[in-house]
Formats: C-alpha cells, sequence, structure tokens
C-alpha cells in the first residue's frame, strides 16, 4: 500500500472473565501487529461487537452470568455478526463436551489452557489476514463502485451535452430551413393529408396573389383551375397518400382568375410511424419559361420552312453548276483539243523551218493547252469531289498510308524517299474518300522535297477524346504562314507553276472530303525548312453513326 492508502489493522476481541487470561491472550497476539479489544463478560462482548467489526473473536467457554456458548450463540443471531469467526478457548479436561456444543454453535476452532502462543498466533494470523483481505476486496469493490458512479455521471454529463448540443443544432437546422422557406423565391404550401393548406410562404402570397391569413384553412383546390380539380383529387392525392412523389408542369389559378404554368412537386410527409400526415408542395412559375418555348417552337417551324426552301434553292444552284461543269467539258474541251492538235501538227510541219523565235512561241502555245486541259480536268474532279455519295465505316489508316506509298514511290521511281510512319488510328469514314485525302497530301508533299537528298515524309496519328487528328509532314521548301488561308482554296497556289507542277486543286479536294467528313484542315510551314498539313476526323462515338451525305446537299457555297 501507498502513503495515501496505509494498510489498515484488524480488530481482535479477547472475551474472557479472568484478567490474566486476558493480558495473556493479548500478549501472546501482540506480535501480529493488530488493534486487540478485550472484554470481561459476554454482555460486554456483545455491547462493542455492536460498535466496530472484528476479525476473530477468542471466547472463553467457561464464564458467570453468561458463558460462551450462550455469547456465541447471541453473536450468532445477529446478521451484522452471524459471519463473525470464534474460536473458543477451554481447558483439556473440558474439551469433548465443550467441542460439541461449540461447533453446533458455529465455532472455527478451539484453543486449549493452557495456551500455546505461537499456536494461537498461528489459527488467529489465518483470520486476520482473510479479514484484512476481505477488506481490501470491499475497498476494491466500493473505489470501484464509485469509479463506475462517476463514469456512469460523466457518461450521463457527456450524453446531457450532446443532447443539448444535438437541440442547439436542431434548432439552428430549423430556424435555417424556417429561414430558407420564408426567403425561397418559389412558391411553398403545406396541407394536411385531407388537402387544407395550413402554411404559406411569402413566395406563395406574391405568385397566387393569396395573403397567407387568406390561404391557411382553405382547401388546395382553390388552386386548381376547371378541368384540373378531379385529376388531382381521383389520381394524384391518392398517389401521395400512398407514399409516391408527384412531379409535372400544371396550370394554376390566381386569387384574380389568371392562369399560369408551375412545374411543381408534391411530396408526403410521414410521422415517426409512417403515416402519412402532410402533403409539401414546391414548385416555380415557368409561364415566361412556356411563353419563350411556344416561341421557339413557332420559329423552329419557320426555320424549317426557310431551311427547306434554302435548301431548294442550293439544289437548284447545284444543278446549274453540274451543267456548267459539263458545259466546260464538253463546250471548252472541243476547242481546246483542235488549238492542241493543230499546234502539234504544226510544230511537225515546220520542224526546222521556223525561226527560233516563232519555235518558242509555238511551244508556249502547246504548253499552255496543256495547262488548260490540266486545269479543266481538276476542275471537272472538285466538282465530283461535290457531287460523290459517301458510305461510312471503320477505315484502318495504317494499311491505306502503305497503298499511298506504294503508288507514290512508283511515280518518283528514282528518288529517295525516306518514310517515317508511326501509328495511325482507324477512323470513321468513307474509304476512297480517304485515300484521296492521303493521296493528295503525301504526293504534294513528296513534289515540295523533290530537290531534297533524301526526301524525308512523315506520317503520324493523335486520339483525342471527341477527334482523330492526322500530320503528314515534309523537308520540302515550305512557305509563308502569312499566306496559310490561301493554301486550300481552289486554283490558289503559293509557288510558280515553272517551279513546281500543279493547279491548285489537290489541297482544295482535301478540304472539301474532310469538310464533308465533319473534320477541319490546317497547316504550319517555314520558308525552306518544310511543313506540316494535318487534319481532323470526329470520333464515331461522339458523333454517332453517319448516313451517305447526298451530292446536292455538300457543295460549297
Amino acid at each position: 500500500m501507498s502513503a495515501a492508502n496505509p494498510t489498515p489493522s484488524a480488530n481482535i476481541l479477547i472475551v474472557d472473565d479472568q484478567d490474566a487470561k486476558r493480558l495473556a491472550l493479548a500478549a501472546a497476539l501482540s506480535p501480529l501487529g493488530q488493534n486487540i479489544v478485550m472484554a470481561s463478560s459476554g454482555r460486554e462482548a456483545l455491547r462493542l461487537l455492536l460498535q466496530d467489526e472484528y476479525a476473530v473473536i477468542l471466547l472463553d467457554v467457561r464464564m458467570p452470568d453468561m458463558d460462551g456458548f450462550e455469547t456465541a450463540s447471541l453473536i450468532r443471531s445477529r446478521k451484522q455478526t452471524e459471519g463473525t469467526p470464534i474460536i473458543f478457548v477451554t481447558a483439556y479436561d473440558r474439551a469433548e463436551a465443550d467441542m460439541l456444543g461449540g461447533y453446533s454453535l458455529g465455532a472455527v476452532d478451539f484453543i486449549f489452557s493452557p495456551v500455546q502462543a505461537e499456536v494461537l498466533r498461528a489459527k488467529v494470523s489465518v483470520f486476520v489476514d482473510l479479514h484484512l483481505k476481505t477488506l481490501m476486496v470491499q475497498a476494491h469493490e466500493r473505489r470501484l463502485r464509485e469509479l463506475e458512479a462517476q463514469q456512469a455521471r460523466a457518461a450521463q454529463d457527456r450524453l446531457r451535452r450532446a443532447n443539448e448540443r444535438e437541440r442547439m443544432r436542431a434548432q439552428q437546422e430549423m430556424r435555417k430551413l424556417s429561414s430558407a422557406v420564408e426567403q425561397a423565391a418559389d412558391p411553398i404550401f403545406i396541407a394536411d393529408r385531407e388537402g387544407v393548406i395550413e402554411y404559406v410562404n411569402p413566395a406563395f402570397e406574391r405568385v397566387t396573389g393569396y395573403a397567407r391569413d387568406e390561404a391557411i384553412g382553405q382547401h388546395a383546390s382553390i388552386l386548381w383551375p376547371e378541368g384540373v380539380g378531379q385529376v388531382f383529387t381521383q389520381e394524384v392525392w391518392p398517389a401521395l397518400l400512398r407514399g409516391e412523389t408527384y412531379r409535372g408542369d400544371v396550370m394554376n389559378r390566381r386569387k384574380d382568375g389568371s392562369l399560369y404554368h408551375k412545374e411543381k412537386t408534391l411530396t408526403p410527409i410521414k410521422d415517426e410511424r409512417g403515416r402519412i400526415t402532410h402533403v409539401v408542395s414546391t414548385g416555380k412559375d415557368v409561364s415566361d419559361r412556356k411563353r419563350i418555348e411556344a416561341e421557339l417552337v413557332a420559329l423552329n417551324l419557320s426555320l424549317e420552312a426557310r431551311v427547306e426552301s434554302r435548301t431548294a434553292q442550293l439544289e437548284d444552284v447545284n444543278r446549274e453548276l453540274e451543267a456548267f461543269a459539263y458545259s466546260i467539258s464538253h463546250d471548252l474541251r472541243t476547242p481546246l483539243r483542235h488549238i492542241a492538235s493543230f499546234a502539234d501538227l504544226l510544230s511537225r510541219d515546220t520542224q526546222g523551218l521556223l525561226p527560233e523565235k516563232a519555235t518558242r512561241r509555238l511551244t508556249i502555245i502547246q504548253e499552255s493547252a496543256k495547262r488548260m486541259d490540266g486545269l479543266i480536268n481538276d476542275l471537272l474532279e472538285f466538282a465530283r469531289t461535290g457531287r460523290q455519295d459517301l458510305v461510312f465505316r471503320e477505315v484502318p489508316l495504317g494499311s491505306v498510308v502503305q497503298e499511298v506509298m506504294q503508288d507514290v514511290e512508283r511515280a518518283n521511281e528514282g528518288r529517295v524517299i525516306e518514310w517515317d510512319v508511326q501509328d495511325l488510328p482507324t477512323v470513321y469514314g468513307d474509304p476512297a474518300a480517304l485515300r484521296q485525302v492521303l493521296m493528295n497530301l503525301v504526293a504534294n508533299a513528296v513534289k515540295y522535297a523533290r530537290d531534297r537528298t533524301p526526301i524525308r515524309v512523315a506520317l503520324w496519328g493523335e486520339t483525342g477524346a471527341r477527334e482523330d487528328v492526322v500530320h503528314v509532314r515534309d523537308n520540302g521548301v515550305g512557305f509563308n504562314m502569312a499566306y496559310a488561308h490561301k493554301l486550300f482554296g481552289v486554283f490558289q497556289r503559293l509557288h510558280s507553276p515553272d517551279s513546281f507542277e500543279g493547279t491548285g486543286v489537290g489541297l482544295a479536294n482535301v478540304k472539301r472530303i474532310v469538310a464533308r467528313h465533319g473534320g477541319r484542315v490546317w497547316a504550319e510551314g517555314t520558308e525552306g525548312q518544310g511543313a506540316t498539313f494535318s487534319f481532323s476526323l470526329p470520333r464515331e462515338e461522339t458523333t454517332g453513326p453517319r448516313v451517305p451525305v447526298a451530292a446536292t446537299a455538300s457543295s460549297e457555297a
């Protein structure tokens, strides 16, 4: 034990009518260090037992007035002392008779006179130790009960504080909810299960025209225009009482009889037993939105009519352009071919006869006729690109590029071309049209890099969330970015025909085909350092499957 909790002393009661025997017993027990109390009679012993608790009682059997057995009987009759150990002190000559009577009265042991101090101490110390341990257990039990009581009080305090915090939080939430409902911009009312209004917020008063005092106590049917009440009574309200929520656009009636559109939600409210007790109505006045929607419908109808008219006009223009293209094909080509043919005949007939200047002029006529024929062919090809239908499906651009590379190498036999082809995506489009795009871009790259040794052409793709992008880069002559906007125009060229052949229609065809696929084209370049031409195609999952594009709807305005 610590200094704060010293070891307690046990009380030992010695009951004997002879002073010498009491003192002898006390002297024998003094080494135990316990509190020794002495009584000269049974009555005095009973009085002392009423005042204190004892670890063991040494009781003389033979005493005048009240002997030890009678005293033991009275000790055992009291609940407080019925378990106190009693050791009888008797003489040897009375041992057998006294032991029989003593054990019947609950004696735990006997000591015979004359007393042996060591034996007495040994027997008494057992009961002293037991008593002290009992006291310690009782003290621990009391301490445990005190701790449990403290913990219970602390738990109660925590619970009380938690309940208080919860109550305050609930009050704050209720105040916040009440404030939110009161300040809500949209009308709100609460009705009981019979439909009688019990609460309305200021927005309700503002929208409906009913003051709070006028609305509370009225049935919700004051808001129903003619023809709506039966639907709410027979369908909506029974569904609410079954626990279902109603949402919909309805017509409501104001106090002055005017009607307005409302986007309404009716929600049933249950009590703690799950019974529907109230219905809360929330929503907003959507009259302006309905008016705008009606105007948009009318505008869409008007736009559809205008689009149909515009489409018809475009179809007429396309037919006229097609007729014009065929007119060029038939009406211009015949005289052009005559010019070219007769110029060739004249060159053969006068070979070696004409002056050098005349021969050079005749050569210019022949070359101009060929260039004019090329322009007409490219113009017709450009027109056909806008007329042909497109059939969309998955196209692996890697395979298409391999075919294009073989065709370009055959057309440029003798030139060294280094290819750098990275991963190319599988796109969604018309295979023939996309092959023409790649052929034009790759052939264009080789043409403008033909003065380089080796010619280097790189192709790679990029896959994005909404589109796939393909790039074609060369190490050719490049171009000035200030004129990049002219690259994809019909007959627009950034280099002279004497330097590089062509009519300027190839890139225009690329732009038209990519545009018909829903994509875009662009280019970047630096003079003398090559160029990069790029095009993008939307991914199938972002646009959905496409139908073939009709020729009459595809020509550029």
